[in-house]
C-alpha cells in the first residue's frame, strides 16, 4: 500500500499548525507528504522538510477582501489540481487530504477520486458561520446561498470530513451529514514543542506583567479588547506590556496601531510578525499570562483556540472570552474566564491573577492536567487511524 499523501491548503506552511501537526505525525509514520500551500515572501517555492515536501505555488496575499478571497481561491485551485496531477505521475497517492477554507478546494482532488482515490475534507472553519459574522449583511445576502450549497456539495463529495470541536460537528449533523462520517481532531497543542514548564515560578506581580497573544490577528480574535484592557490595568498593575505575535489582516493592524497611539500605550504593546511553534514556546515561557480575548458572536462561539492548549501545556496561565466551545472543555478552575468584548473584565481578571500567585498556579496545574488527556499525542494517534482505514 502506498505511504504517499497529499495536502492541499490556502494558507502557508510550516506556520499553519494543524497542517504541521499532521503532517509530522504522517512523516514519523514511515509516510511521504506532499504539502501544496500558499508562499510567503521570504519563504522558498519548494522546499524539503524530512519526509515532508512544500510546494508554494501562489504568493500569499490578504485575504480579508471578498472579491480578493474568491479570486485568489479559484486561482489557487486551478494550479492546485495542476501540480496535484504533475506530482501524481511520478507517485501513487494513497489519498488526499484538503483543509478548507474554502470548502471547494475539495474538488481539486476530483482526478485523484476518479481514479479512486479517497479524499479527507479538514474543516478548520464552518464557512457558512463565519460568512455570516465576518463580512457586511448587503454582501452575505447575495452569497449566502452560494456558501450553503458550497458546503453541502464539498461535505458530500468528500469521502471523510475532519473538523476541530464538538460545536462543529454538531453543526454538520444538523446540516445533514452523517455523524458516522465525521471524525473530531481537536488543535490541541503539539507536545513534542510545547511542553510544560517546570521552571516557571509563580509570585505576586505588581507591575510590568507580561501578556502574550499569538496567532491570526484580525477582528474577530478580539485583540482590540486585550489592547484596551491593558491601559485599564495600568492603574493597577503599571508598566504591564501586550506582546502580539501572528499574521495581520492589513486593515485591523491600522485599526490597532490607531488604537495604540490614542490610548498612550507605544512602548507597552508591541505587534510582531509570525513566529515559528518553537519560537512560540520560548515567549511563552517568559510571559505571565496569556490571553484568548475572541468576540461573541456566532462563529467565534463555535471555534476552539489552538494557542490556548499551547498555553496551558507550557504552563502559562489563560484569561480568555466565555465563550462556548472553551467552555465545554475546561471550567473555571483551570482557566480564568472573562466576558467577551469587556475590556474591563480583561484588566480585572489579569489583575486578580498577577496578585493572586497561588491561584496562577493552580489554574496553570488544573489546565494542564485537561490538556493531558487530549494531547497532540492521542489526537494525533486518532487522525493517523482515520488515514490508515480509509486508505486500505
Amino acid at each position: 500500500m502506498s505511504k504517499n499523501i497529499c495536502m492541499v491548503v490556502l494558507s502557508s506552511y510550516p506556520y499553519d499548525p494543524r497542517v504541521r501537526r499532521q503532517a509530522e505525525v504522517l512523516e514519523e509514520e514511515g509516510y511521504h507528504v506532499d504539502v501544496i500551500c500558499l508562499r510567503e515572501a521570504e519563504q522558498a517555492e519548494t522546499e524539503k522538510m524530512g519526509l515532508v515536501t512544500v510546494h508554494r505555488i501562489m504568493r500569499s496575499v490578504n485575504k480579508e477582501s471578498i472579491l480578493r478571497y474568491v479570486w485568489l481561491s479559484f486561482m489557487f485551485s486551478l494550479l492546485s489540481i495542476i501540480k496535484m496531477q504533475t506530482l501524481a505521475m511520478k507517485k501513487d497517492y494513497r489519498l488526499i487530504q484538503v483543509h478548507n477554507m474554502p470548502d471547494f478546494l475539495i474538488f481539486t482532488g476530483i482526478v485523484q477520486k476518479m481514479l479512486g482515490k479517497k479524499l479527507i475534507l479538514d474543516i478548520h472553519d464552518l464557512t457558512v458561520d463565519l460568512f455570516e459574522t465576518k463580512w457586511p449583511d448587503k454582501k452575505k445576502s447575495l452569497m449566502m446561498s452560494a456558501v450553503r450549497k458550497v458546503e453541502k456539495l464539498s461535505c458530500s463529495f468528500a469521502d471523510h470530513l475532519i473538523t476541530v470541536t464538538e460545536a462543529c460537528r454538531d453543526k454538520l449533523v444538523e446540516r445533514g451529514v452523517p455523524p458516522e462520517k465525521i471524525t473530531l481532531v481537536l488543535n490541541t497543542a503539539d507536545t513534542r514543542i510545547f511542553q510544560f514548564d517546570c521552571n516557571r515560578t509563580f509570585e505576586r506581580i505588581e507591575s510590568g506583567a507580561r501578556l502574550l497573544y499569538h496567532g491570526t490577528v484580525a477582528e474577530r480574535f478580539g485583540i482590540h479588547t486585550a489592547i484596551e484592557a491593558l491601559a485599564l490595568l495600568q492603574n493597577k498593575i503599571p508598566r504591564s506590556t501586550l506582546h502580539i505575535y501572528g499574521k495581520y489582516d492589513t486593515d485591523y493592524r491600522i485599526k490597532l496601531e490607531g488604537q495604540i497611539r490614542d490610548l498612550g500605550l507605544e512602548g507597552l504593546v508591541f505587534l510582531n510578525g509570525a513566529r515559528s511553534l518553537e519560537e512560540i514556546y520560548e515567549i511563552i515561557k517568559k510571559s505571565d499570562l496569556g490571553l484568548v480575548p475572541y468576540v461573541d458572536d456566532p462563529y467565534m462561539n463555535l471555534a476552539l483556540s489552538t494557542k490556548t492548549f499551547e498555553y496551558a501545556a507550557t504552563g502559562l496561565p489563560v484569561i480568555a472570552s466565555n465563550l462556548y466551545s472553551l467552555s465545554l472543555i475546561f471550567d473555571q478552575s483551570s482557566i480564568k474566564f472573562a466576558r467577551a468584548d469587556k475590556p474591563e473584565a480583561f484588566a480585572d481578571a489579569i489583575a486578580e491573577l498577577c496578585l493572586s500567585p497561588e491561584k496562577r498556579m493552580q489554574i496553570s496545574q488544573n489546565a494542564n492536567e485537561v490538556v493531558s488527556a487530549i494531547s497532540g499525542t492521542v489526537m494525533g494517534k486518532r487522525y493517523l487511524n482515520l488515514v490508515e482505514s480509509l486508505g486500505k
